[in-house]
């Protein structure tokens, strides 16, 4: 026989299923609105989370059909929308969620989102203001000065919100604490997609770096900001004394948390660092919410008898409820597959007009615009006596009178010849040229002005047919902007249309079946 434990387990799993993927009226939409704006706000609601898989679904949804206008368009007015969506596709349903596991009926989604709007606005005015003060190359100052900066200054303002809403609940304390830091994470992931997806303004912009910052911002959001003063929040509360040791203890490893996630670390030695971040920070927080969620539940009902009334329901949920809950399921996770297929379309290179290189270093770049070869500009060459013929290799007169020459050199490492204009009557250097010969041809390169962050380099354009346009970091990397010669991936294309096509037919046979299914059965249960 199994132990009661494992009835109960098995029972609430069925009854989260149900009350996640079960059609909602509108009463149940109008209580989870309006909660905590009534004047009787006393009392458990009840209910089990579902909101927050809606909002999920929507804004993913959202989220893909923008970015496939953009990608298809190729239209920038596009990516504030597409930036927007991304940076709250994943933390706003988590907060979502967050709310919905709140027992108590006395707070309300909007105060919640009010505080992750103005609570997190005050948390990047104020991690800007300190590090204006810090001004720092070495990579491991700066992960240690982040790390502090801003929980430091999350903390500041998810204090004074929790003070305002004077909510002394433990829970509401990390709930409010958590929805600070959500904004934070909110400005700050849109920031990051933003700057990586509207670098190349004029050409195009980068799709698939915006889709991999939003997976990665996105799903980051799950362990780090919201979880790291959540546990502030909810030690303030826990604290005998307003900032006792328990609070001082929950900033320092929630500091500690965000240092060694900014460590400039590489290879395995990074992965266990973000494993063992993700594993401390989740298990610390699962252990918060789950505990104050068991103390306020039990202040206010038996929990026996709710546990009770769980196993029931579970066994009263027919078969008529399973295949519709079935049924809701299939239909999400048809939508989320082919939204995860689009995006793939999206970020591959597939047909792209433009594509974009990263070269490790400016020499590197610089190499692959003079094609390889060792060429070397003389700026500080002088003219030569433009008057005698023999250091001419052409000359331009006006009215019978000398204006421009052209002059001939050699300079060490190569073994071909330069080529060096000038104004005569002022002496200026117009252009330098060199003669190469490539794929059997002769010809005359020019040399160019380069701009690398607060360097100019003179680059002769060797290579330059497919160079579209190119960006400086300030790490010493450059991007480059390339012509896509010829359309590619046919095969890619095809494949993931297929796969597309195959998952909208399956889901669609199995929703039919689905439904043929429910019509049979009798005694449905709602």
């Amino acid at each position: 026989m199994d132990k009661p434990e494992k009835v109960l387990l098995r029972a609430k799993i069925t009854y989260f299923f149900k009350e996640t993927f079960r059609a909602r009226s509108k009463a149940e939409y109008k209580e989870i609105f309006s909660r905590g704006l009534n004047e009787d706000n006393s009392g458990i609601t009840g209910a089990f989370p579902w909101l927050y898989v809606r909002a999920f679904f929507a804004l993913f949804i959202l989220f893909t059909i923008n970015t496939l206008v953009l990608r298809l368009t190729n239209n920038t007015l596009y990516v504030p929308s597409v930036t927007f969506l991304g940076g709250i596709t994943f933390t706003i349903p988590f907060i979502v969620l967050l709310f919905e596991l709140y027992p108590k009926r006395n707070l309300s989604l909007f105060l919640i989102l009010s505080v992750l709007v103005g609570g997190g606005t005050a948390a990047g005015v104020l991690s800007q203001l300190f590090y204006s003060l810090i001004n720092t190359d070495n990579p491991w100052v700066k992960a240690v000065a982040s790390g502090c900066i801003e929980e430091f200054c999350k903390i500041i303002p998810a204090i004074a919100a929790i003070e305002l809403t004077k909510r002394k609940n433990p829970y509401a304390c990390f709930l409010v604490a958590a929805s600070v830091a959500a904004g934070f994470s909110v400005i700050e992931d849109m920031g990051y997609i933003f700057y990586y997806s509207d670098k190349y303004v004029n050409y195009y912009s980068d799709v698939q770096a915006t889709i991999a910052l939003f997976l990665e911002r996105g799903l980051s959001s799950f362990c780090t900001h919201i979880l790291w003063t959540g546990a502030v929040g909810w030690a303030y509360c826990m604290s005998k004394k307003p900032f006792g040791s328990l609070w001082i203890f929950m900033l320092v490893a929630s500091a500690g948390l965000h240092v060694c996630w900014n460590l400039p670390l590489e290879g395995w030695v990074m992965v266990v660092d973000i494993v063992l971040c993700v594993i401390v920070a989740a298990a610390m927080n699962i252990a918060i919410v789950h505990v104050s969620r068991i103390r306020t539940l039990a202040s206010e009902v038996d929990l026996t008898r709710m546990n009770e009334r769980i196993i029931l329901e579970a066994k009263k949920m027919g078969e008529s409820m399973r295949f519709k809950n079935a049924g809701n399921l299939t239909f999400a996770l048809n939508c989320t597959l082919l939204s995860v297929i689009i995006l793939l379309l999206c970020s591959l290179p597939i047909g792209v007009e433009y594509k974009s290189v990263l070269y490790d270093t400016k020499d590197e770049f610089i190499s692959f615009v003079e094609d390889g070869f060792n060429l070397e500009a003389d700026r500080g060459r002088k003219m030569k006596d433009p008057y005698n013929p023999e250091n001419n290799f052409e000359e331009r007169k006006v009215d019978g009178e000398l204006t421009y020459v052209v002059q001939c050199d050699e300079l060490d490492g190569y073994d071909g010849k330069y080529y060096y204009a000038y104004y005569v009557s002022s002496g200026e250097l117009d252009s330098i040229s060199v003669e190469l010969e490539r794929s059997g041809y002769s010809s005359r390169y020019y040399c160019a002005e380069y701009k690398f962050e607060s360097e100019t380099v003179w680059v002769f354009e060797v290579n330059t047919d497919s160079l579209i346009d190119f960006t400086p970091h300030k790490d010493g990397t450059v991007t480059a902007i390339l012509d896509a010669d010829e359309f590619e991936g046919y095969d890619i294309l095809i494949g993931l249309c297929a796969a597309g096509a195959a998952i909208a037919v399956g889901c669609t046979v199995i929703l039919t079946a689905f439904i043929i299914k429910l019509r049979r059965v009798k005694g449905e249960y709602d």
